[in-house]
């Protein structure tokens, strides 16, 4: 009997590692899947190359050939944008201020964020429900008396007073996503660890912190995109063209250069580098924050 029970179960063996064949629903729904994405791909990639197209080209060649790829490469549109519409001091502003609010950012962020999943203290759940509601409020809402408080302060036309508005208002965001990373992870470290005699602040900064790196880079990655990419508070609290980031930048040269597309779409490419290199930079990290935020919630 078990000499006649052995073809079968290599029957069964070889039949599971045969591929399973889809039938005319599979198939359709298969093809409906990459037709989506294949949508969304094109939809997402030819604006980007539209405009690096479009950068590429002379005055003529862009009015005669719109949509298509450049015939020549005019890279003297570069030299030209990156002149007439100051890119240098701009670009310094930017990394400046974007740079200074994303240390802010993660300085702020990770022990409130700490704080929030790991100790108890009266009104914990009121805390975090401000920081909820926080992130529903734009900050269109509160240009007046953000103004008002800003001219108080000495902030106007100050990259590092910029910098801490920025980071005040992506900090509620980065403290909801980086407190569901520190409530993942188990409490027997930080008992291990004070066992050990370690301080709240050691277990934090060497135990605690490296293993939400992928939330940290979360954090780091949306903070640049909105602060880098952001027009509506540096148009408010940066009035000075020698401190003014790129977005200000942009609107002020196509205002006084409007039919030179080729020159605005060589600025706009250089604005658009950094943020494409910064992702590919922190990929890995990226993708790893949002599984980890998807598995754990």
């Amino acid at each position: 009997m078990s000499g006649a029970a052995e073809p079968v179960l290599s029957h069964d063996a070889g039949a599971a590692r045969r591929p399973r064949r889809l039938g005319a629903r599979g198939l359709l729904e298969v093809a409906g899947i990459y037709a989506a994405l294949a949508l969304v791909l094109i939809e997402t990639l030819y604006p980007l190359l539209w405009v690096l197209f479009g950068s590429l080209k002379t005055k003529e060649e862009m009015l005669s050939n719109i949509w298509g790829p450049p015939s020549s490469l005019v890279l003297q549109n570069y030299a030209d944008a990156w002149r007439i519409a100051g890119m240098g001091s701009r670009i310094v502003s930017s990394v400046l201020v974007t740079g200074s609010a994303l240390v802010i950012l993660v300085v702020v962020a990770t022990p409130c964020a700490y704080a929030l999943a790991r100790l108890r203290f009266p009104g914990r759940g009121l805390v975090l429900a401000v920081a909820v509601a926080a992130m529903l409020v734009p900050p269109q809402v509160m240009a007046i008396p953000l103004f008002m408080v800003a001219r108080d302060l000495g902030l106007i036309n100050n990259r590092l007073g910029v910098a801490f508005v920025y980071a005040a208002t992506s900090l509620p965001l980065s403290v909801f996503i980086l407190r569901s990373f520190f409530v993942t992870l188990p409490a027997d470290l930080e008992d291990a660890a004070r066992v050990d005699g370690a301080s709240r602040l050691e277990i934090l900064i060497h135990i605690m912190l490296p293993l939400v790196r992928p939330g940290v880079a979360l954090i780091l990655i949306f903070g640049f995109i909105e602060i880098w990419n952001d027009f509506f508070l540096a148009f408010l609290l940066l009035r000075d063209p020698s401190v003014q980031t790129i977005p200000l930048g942009l609107v002020s040269f196509f205002q006084q250069y409007d039919s030179l597309w080729t020159l605005y779409f060589a600025a706009l490419t250089i604005t658009t580098l950094p943020v494409i290199v910064v992702f590919l930079a922190m990929q890995r990290q990226f993708i790893a924050g949002l599984t980890a935020g998807a598995v754990k919630g």
